[in-house]
């Protein structure tokens, strides 16, 4: 191949590159418009402002339940759990934001708010383990994290064994009645929560364990009162588990 030949060449693949990364910044910054233009980010902005965050709080999370990738919505839900004194979901759009913009200009900042929602959470702790001064660490927030999931888990079995003992201890009348005791899907531990406007099972999930994760777990263990997981019925009550 020529020296002439190969010059073309490369100039050609240069000239791609840039095209192809040109490309991928337009896709960014369209996509972070599109998301400030949404009219439930705005209102949410908008009731923030008054102090309103609870409300401000359910705009945000229905971009991100309808939009791919709504980092700045993650950003503001944050926001507002910490201002309602939730952290454990703060932490959980916290760490949202910075997987989607790993190197935005405000991840340094939102690290440092994390670190934040970590020290309150732990002073929300019965009998506070440590002072609030010495904490902060994401270590020490995992090792917490470890030991409460453990709890929690020790609680759950403890309470299955229980249900189960009192099952094969008591007169079996029938068939029926023993596969009705032991297919029960409500845990014993659990608590009880009034479904309100704009509520869905990931936000409820998200509001409970900070993540979204759980929404199959809150459905099993409403089967007979949820007819349809998509349309939540206003008012209903429904069991929560631990």
């Amino acid at each position: 191949m020529s020296r002439k030949h190969s010059v073309t060449l490369s100039l050609v693949l240069m000239t791609s590159v840039l095209l192809f990364v040109g490309c991928d910044d337009n896709k960014d910054t369209g996509a972070r418009t599109v998301e400030l233009d949404d009219p439930e980010f705005r209102q949410g902005l908008t009731y923030g402002k008054q102090h309103e965050s609870r409300r401000a709080l359910e705009c945000f999370l229905r971009v991100i339940d309808t939009r791919k990738g709504a980092a700045e919505s993650h950003l503001e839900a944050g926001r507002m759990y910490i201002d309602l004194k939730e952290p454990l979901p703060a932490i959980y759009h916290f760490k949202e934001y910075i997987r989607l913009k790993p190197t935005s200009e405000q991840s340094k900042i939102v690290r440092q708010m994390i670190k934040t929602a970590e020290k309150l959470y732990l002073e929300q702790i019965p009998g506070r383990p440590l002072e609030p001064d010495a904490v902060g660490t994401t270590e020490q927030y995992a090792q917490l994290q470890k030991l409460k999931s453990e709890n929690e888990r020790l609680k759950r079995e403890v309470s299955e064994l229980s249900r189960i003992n009192k099952v094969s201890e008591a007169p079996v009348t029938n068939s029926t009645t023993t596969s009705t005791k032991v297919t029960s899907t409500v845990p014993k531990s659990s608590t009880t929560y009034i479904i309100k406007a704009a509520d869905t099972l990931s936000s409820i999930s998200r509001k409970f364990y900070g993540t979204d994760s759980r929404k199959t777990e809150i459905f099993n263990a409403n089967k007979t009162k949820i007819k349809n997981p998509s349309k939540l019925v206003v008012g209903m009550t429904i069991e929560i588990p631990q």
